[in-house]
């Protein structure tokens, strides 16, 4: 019997990098996580943050407090022969939901305040804050559209580029339905990688990921492989990502 796919977002974070490597020629690194190993799904294994649609992911309160795109564009955007769905809330709650795994993952918030600048998460006053909203959401005890609207803050959609999708093969036992967007690094913030979930992380460069995948040093499965391969052809990030928009 072929169980359905659910529907899941994948951000692969990047960074600037000062200098371009004669071996490499990529301006650019995107950041690894590996998967605890006692993980049901894909435990070891290298990939990019990211996790299953929730339902608070495309309710009607979030989608109003988006900024960049709508939900129209964005179904524009993802509409492809291979979609499972139809409702607008849906395409653009993969935006959303890519924005609170990375939060929940690895503790960046893509999100503008009422001035529509991106939340300063070093300043004192609000790490301590959002360090403690972060361990709620986590234990389920608070979901990110509350966190929104009592701090009065934005889902920074157009922060992420819409990259890839992949669905899991029918032949699995678990399948998903998985957008990867691309995002830059957010400035004034810092990585804290969820360590429940994460035994390791790492900034690297695609074609460094790709040899060491090639000898056996990591672990990737397809749409990793794949993103990965992609990104290994991109110069220059910031025009690429423009592109896309």
């Amino acid at each position: 019997m072929v169980v359905n796919p659910k529907f899941a977002s994948s951000v692969i974070l990047y960074r600037l990098k000062n200098s371009i490597n004669k071996s490499n020629q990529c301006n650019f690194e995107v950041f690894l996580i590996q998967r605890a190993k006692s993980m049901r799904f894909l435990g070891g294994v290298h990939a990019f943050p990211g996790g299953k649609l929730e339902e608070d992911d495309y309710s009607d309160i979030n989608i109003t407090r988006c900024k960049g795109l709508d939900k129209f564009k964005a179904h524009q955007l993802i509409l492809d022969k291979k979609t499972y769905h139809d409702n607008e809330n849906y395409s653009l709650g993969f935006w959303i939901a890519g924005i609170r795994e990375i939060f929940e993952e690895i503790g960046l918030l893509f999100a503008y305040n009422k001035e529509i600048n991106l939340i300063n998460l070093i300043d004192q006053k609000y790490k301590e804050k959002f360090d403690i909203y972060r361990e709620k959401l986590i234990a389920d005890q608070i979901i990110l559209s509350e966190i929104m609207l009592k701090e009065d803050l934005y889902y920074a959609i157009d922060r992420l580029y819409y990259f890839k999708h992949f669905i899991t093969p029918e032949i699995s036992p678990i399948r998903y339905d998985t957008r990867f967007f691309l995002a830059e690094m957010p400035p004034n913030q810092l990585l804290k990688p969820d360590s429940t979930e994460i035994i390791s992380a790492e900034w690297c460069c695609p074609t460094d990921a790709i040899k060491r995948y090639r000898k056996k040093q990591i672990i990737l499965i397809p749409p990793q492989y794949s993103c990965l391969s992609n990104l290994c052809k991109i110069v220059d990030i910031g025009d690429f990502c423009s592109s896309l928009s």
